[in-house]
This record gives C-alpha cells, structure tokens and sequence, in this order.
C-alpha cells in the first residue's frame, strides 16, 4: 500500500493482524477505491491505524457500504471471491487507469 517502514514501526500491533482474514481483503478494497479514483492516496488521507484496527463493521461501513453504488462487487473484493484486477479490468482495457 506504499507505507514506509517508519510509519508501519509507529503501529507494532499490524503484526498481530492476520495477512488472510484482516490485511489482505481491506487492502484490496481500498486498492480498487484508490485505483477507481474514490478515494485519493492512503498515506497522505488516513493512517495505518484508521485502515487496520477499526473492528470490521466500523471498516465495513466505511470503506464497503459507503462506495457499494460505485463498486458493486466490492464486498466480492472483500470476502476474496473476486480479484482486484476483475474489478478494474473493464476499465484497464478502456485505459482509464494507468
């Protein structure tokens, strides 16, 4: 996600976090709103912290729910049973992303 190791050494408590059920799928769902425009770039907007710790209906709300109308499939993101690049293909092809 671009963090440097200086700021992911201010939030020791990420290395608790499970890579399968906590890291990876929000990941993903905040590369699909970042890369579709909807948000703008992670270390300059919200911390570590705000992506990681919340509990997952307080990230679910925020970063799911909240951009459902713009990404249908971003719960498919979430839950793993769609990839990132499946989202953004249509629009990889039509070269709106780069």
């Amino acid at each position: 996600m671009g963090w440097s190791s200086i700021t992911i050494a201010k939030y020791p408590g990420v290395i608790s976090f499970s890579l399968e059920k906590r890291i990876v799928p929000r990941c993903s769902v905040v590369k699909v709103l970042l890369l579709k425009g909807l948000i703008k770039e992670v270390e300059k907007t919200m911390s570590l912290y705000s992506l990681l710790f919340p509990a997952e209906k307080i990230f679910l709300e925020s970063f799911v729910a909240k951009y459902l109308k713009e990404v249908p499939q971003l719960l498919n993101v979430y839950q793993g049973k769609v990839d990132v690049w499946d989202v953004l293909s249509p629009y990889v092809e039509a070269g709106d992303i780069t």
